[in-house]
C-alpha cells in the first residue's frame, strides 16, 4: 500500500471541512531499522477555511482546495471515520507494517519532530504526549506508527519543498508502469524547480517508485504552480487522481553537526576530517576509507551511488573533507550522501629509478624506505634523492553529491544550495 494515498481517502471522507493548508508528508529518521520503506508520515488539517484558497488536488475528477488559514471545529465520529479508513486500506500482513493515526486539536512542540527525524524516538514518550494533549488515536501490531503519525503533526517547516504524486487506477496496481522517459526528461528541462526527476548519467526515471504500490509517478520542487504544469506534462497511462503535498524532502533536516567521537548508530551527521586511509574497493562494489579527527572512522560509497564512488577512489590521505551522511549500526559506518572537498594535498610519484653517477646504469630500490644500489659499482643513493613529479589530480574542492538515483528522500540536493 501507500500511506500517502491514505491522504487523498481522508480528503474525501471528511469533504464536508476544508483542508488548511496542504497535506503534509512529512519523512523521518532514515536509518531508523523498524522503517518503512521511505519512513514517511502524512498529516492532514482540517476545520473551517478563510482566506485565500488554493488547488491541492483532484480525486474522482472533483477539485479540492487548500485555504491559507482556518478555525478548529468539532468533527463527531471522527475516530471510527478514521478507522474504517484504515484498516480498509492498510496491509496489515506486512510485518514491517506498523499503521497508526492520531487526532489531536493542538499541535506538540517541534522537538517531537527533530527527535524522530534525527535520533530514536520511544514509544512510551509519545504515548505520554497524546495524553497529554487530550488526542484521540489508535496505533495497530506494535503501534509504533503512532511515533510517526504524532511526530508529522509537531512539524513546524523552517525549509520546504513540494511533491505532486500522482495516483494509478485500481485495476492498475501491481502491473508494470507505463511513464514515457521522454516527457520526463523534457518536464526535468522545463521545469527548474523542480528536483531529482531523471538520472541522465544512469538513464533512470527517478519519479516512479520500484514497488507494486498505487503511486504512477512523484514530482518534487520548490514552486506548487510548476508541480501542477509538470505533472500535466507527463505522458504516462491514464491517472485516477493527485495530491499536492508540503514536504521536508530534500532538507537535510535529517543531519546534524557531530565530531567523531560523538557520533551514534541510527543517526545521520556533518563531520569534517582528513582522509586517513587510502580508499579500497571491497566485494559488491562499495569504496570504503577513514574519515580521522581525533579519532577515525569509515566512511562508504555503496555500490548504488555509481559513479560518486569513481570520485571517493581518487581521495588521497591527508585530504581535508566534510562527509554527510546516515550511520549505520556495525561496524559504525557513515554512509555518504555528500561530501565537501575543502583540501587536496599535493601528490607526487616516481618519475623512475635514479640512474648511477658513475656507471649511468639504473640502479636498483633495495628496500621500502631504504634507498637505492647500483648493481654495478655498489654506488647508493638515499630515498629522498629519488626525483619526483608532480601528480595532476582529478578532483577539485568543492561540493559533490551522489546521482539521483542514489538519493534519499530528506537529502538536500546541490541545486537547492545558494
Amino acid at each position: 500500500m501507500c500511506t500517502t494515498y491514505l491522504a487523498s481517502e481522508l480528503i474525501t471522507e471528511f469533504a464536508e471541512y476544508d483542508v488548511i493548508g496542504y497535506p503534509r508528508l512529512v519523512r523521518l529518521n532514515p536509518n531508523i531499522p523498524w522503517k518503512t520503506r521511505g519512513n514517511g508520515a502524512i498529516a492532514v488539517r482540517l476545520g473551517k477555511g478563510n482566506g485565500k484558497r488554493f488547488l491541492i488536488g483532484n480525486i474522482e475528477e472533483k477539485d479540492y482546495f487548500g485555504y491559507l488559514r482556518g478555525r478548529s471545529v468539532a468533527i463527531p465520529n471522527v475516530k471510527k471515520r478514521i478507522e474504517r479508513i484504515m484498516e480498509e486500506h492498510a496491509q496489515f500482513s506486512d510485518k514491517n507494517t506498523n499503521p497508526a493515526f492520531v487526532v489531536m486539536e493542538k499541535k506538540p512542540t517541534p522537538g517531537l519532530y527533530w527527535k524522530a527525524v534525527r535520533e530514536v524516538v520511544n514509544l512510551k514518550d509519545v504515548k505520554n504526549i497524546l495524553k497529554m494533549g487530550n488526542a484521540s488515536y489508535k496505533g495497530y501490531k506494535n503501534q509504533r506508527g503512532l511515533i510517526g503519525a504524532t511526530s508529522a503533526i509537531s512539524w513546524h517547516p523552517r525549509d520546504r519543498t513540494y511533491e505532486v504524486i500522482v495516483y494509478r487506477e485500481k485495476n492498475r496496481w501491481g502491473t508494470k508502469r507505463r511513464v514515457d522517459t521522454h516527457s520526463v526528461i523534457e518536464m526535468d528541462r522545463k521545469f527548474p524547480s523542480t528536483f531529482n526527476n531523471y538520472d541522465m548519467h544512469n538513464k533512470v526515471v527517478a519519479i516512479t517508485p520500484n514497488s507494486p504500490c498505487p503511486v504512477l509517478f512523484g514530482i518534487r520542487g520548490d514552486k506548487p504552480r510548476d508541480l501542477l504544469k509538470a505533472k500535466d506534462s507527463i505522458k504516462s497511462e491514464k491517472k485516477d487522481r493527485w495530491i499536492l503535498f508540503e514536504t521536508n524532502q530534500g532538507t537535510d533536516e535529517h543531519l546534524h553537526k557531530k565530531t567523531l567521537g560523538k557520533i551514534s548508530k541510527y543517526s545521520s551527521v556533518v563531520t569534517s576530517g582528513m582522509v586517513g586511509s587510502k580508499p579500497r574497493t571491497i566485494e559488491g562494489g562499495h569504496v570504503i576509507f577513514k574519515i580521522k579527527n581525533r579519532g577515525t572512522m569509515d566512511c562508504a560509497a555503496y555500490e548504488p551511488t555509481k559513479e560518486f564512488r569513481t570520485l571517493i577512489r581518487s581521495l588521497e590521505p591527508g585530504d581535508l573533507i566534510t562527509v554527510y551522511g546516515g550511520v549505520r549500526e556495525y561496524p559504525l559506518t557513515i554512509n555518504i550522501e555528500k561530501i565537501q572537498i575543502k583540501k587536496l594535498i599535493d601528490v607526487y610519484e616516481k618519475v623512475g629509478n635514479p640512474v648511477c653517477k658513475k656507471c649511468k646504469k639504473r640502479m636498483k630500490s633495495i628496500g621500502r624506505g631504504a634507498g637505492y644500489r647500483c648493481i654495478k659499482c655498489g654506488a647508493k643513493v638515499k630515498e629522498e634523492d629519488v626525483k619526483l613529479e608532480k601528480v595532476k589530480r582529478d578532483m577539485k574542492k568543492g561540493f559533490y553529491e551522489v546521482p539521483v538515483c542514489a538519493r534519499r528522500h530528506l537529502s538536500k540536493p546541490l541545486k537547492r544550495y545558494s
